[in-house]
């Protein structure tokens, strides 16, 4: 087996040293990010309490949803399409496409954050602490434009084949911050879920001024280029996949807007740290798609087939085996790494190995979703996931009546398997390609 896993890794030597240094940075972004970000919420919660953790995750769900429909689903069109002009050394259509994309982005922000402002009063999350989240909500929403900009600026770092720098700005310098300033609430006694929001919007107001600057000195007078970009050409490849990232919306976060309806705020916070725990198993995933979507995309428009299908089991491959560890530690001992948060945390032990089994078919089925979205094939994966979200949907609806936190677990997990396995069948279908592949290489 070693000696067949030896055979994986020397094959296509030159397509993996292409790729080293990328996946490198992107790991050690994303190492810093999840470190820092599991200790940021180790912290919030010991500060906030599960009751105003949970207060924090609903009002931070909200603004997550209002964000990605600000989005416009522009964020892996801008990837599949400046990633190509990037291989191709336009700069001016990379240059019209900057300015369209994040002037479209711009305006839908402005237009979903102020719907949100005024839908507030009719908001009735939360239990008994609802006034509380109305009166949070406010403050949340300066986190919506700026942290939407940001992650569509990460998308172009990554396209131009600066991947390390996408992930530092997606992820890190905000963690980065929201771990220095948690700090010194806690070395100066300071406490209360307003201060903790306040604190974020701070922290993503920097990082997009820090992102404008590193990407003004990575594509200096980029902006002064003429160009044009088809604005409709963005919108109908962007349309189809805001129904993809608006379908990840119910997958996503159904199940904390279902917890916060029928459970105490309490519940919330406990089902949110389990759920953040457990995506500790994807940041591997999340590393590799970060380097290899963009060149999913170029391959295919070279008609690369061979070098495609290559890629694709290779680093699911290499996902699996580098995140074996740590789902085996989340299986066996749940309640030692969630006593790390608080006594009160510990009781999900049950919740986060069930969002884990979840987790381990989305990282053994490799980069399915990229592989469809940068292919052209963006509408099955929409419709995948129109599948799996409304399964999620009718599954927290009928078992978190029933069995509260654990049923919204069942629900969630069961859903993503489904999803990622019918994305498996699709890219076998429509690419040819068996993601699954690698474990001929390993078993022979």
């Amino acid at each position: 087996m070693i000696e067949s896993l030896h055979q994986l890794l020397r094959r296509d030597s030159a397509l993996i040293n292409r790729h080293t240094l990328g996946v490198a940075a992107v790991f050690s972004a994303k190492v810093v990010a999840s470190g820092v970000g599991f200790l940021v919420s180790i912290m919030l919660a010991r500060l906030l309490g599960a009751g105003g953790l949970g207060l924090y995750f609903l009002a931070m769900t909200i603004i997550g949803i209002g964000a990605t429909v600000s989005r416009l689903g522009l964020e892996n069109v801008v990837l599949r399409y400046a990633a190509v002009a990037s291989e191709r050394n336009d700069r001016s259509t990379l240059a019209a496409l900057y300015r369209k994309s994040m002037g479209l982005v711009t305006g839908a922000g402005v237009f979903v954050g102020g719907l949100i402002f005024f839908l507030l009063p009719q908001l009735t999350l939360g239990g008994e602490r609802s006034a509380e989240l109305q009166r949070l909500l406010p403050l949340a929403l300066m986190t919506l434009l700026p942290g939407t900009l940001i992650l569509l600026q990460g998308e172009f770092f990554k396209a131009v084949g600066r991947p390390g720098m996408g992930t530092l700005v997606q992820e890190t310098f905000g963690a980065l911050l929201m771990a220095a300033g948690t700090g010194l609430f806690f070395l100066f006694g300071v406490s209360g879920v307003e201060r903790v929001v306040l604190l974020q919007a701070v922290s993503v107001g920097l990082v997009l001024l820090l992102a404008a600057l590193v990407w003004h000195r990575c594509q200096p007078g980029l902006w002064r280029l003429p160009g044009s970009f088809d604005t409709g050409v963005l919108l109908r490849t962007g349309f189809p996949l805001l129904w993809v990232t608006g379908m990840s919306l119910v997958m996503n976060w159904t199940d904390i807007l279902v917890l916060g309806y029928w459970s105490d705020p309490a519940v919330v916070g406990m089902y949110g740290v389990a759920n953040r725990v457990a995506m500790l198993t994807v940041f591997i995933l999340t590393t590799v798609n970060s380097v290899t979507a963009p060149r999913f995309a170029a391959l295919y428009a070279e008609e690369d087939h061979r070098g495609l299908r290559r890629l694709a089991q290779q680093s699911a491959g290499w996902m699996l085996l580098a995140a074996l560890p740590v789902i085996l530690l989340l299986l066996i001992a749940p309640g030692w790494v969630l006593q790390f948060f608080g006594a009160d945390f510990a009781k999900g032990s049950p919740l986060l190995r069930i969002l884990v089994l979840g987790q381990f078919v989305n990282l053994a089925t490799g980069s399915v979703g990229y592989l469809l979205m940068m292919t052209g094939h963006e509408r099955i994966m929409r419709n995948l996931i129109a599948l799996a979200a409304g399964l999620n949907l009718a599954g927290n609806l009928l078992l978190v009546p029933l069995l509260g936190a654990e049923g919204a677990a069942v629900s969630t997990a069961l859903s993503l398997a489904l999803m990622n396995l019918g994305s498996f069948v699709m890219v076998k279908r429509k690419l040819g390609i068996n993601t699954l592949g690698y474990l001929k290489g390993m078993i022979s």
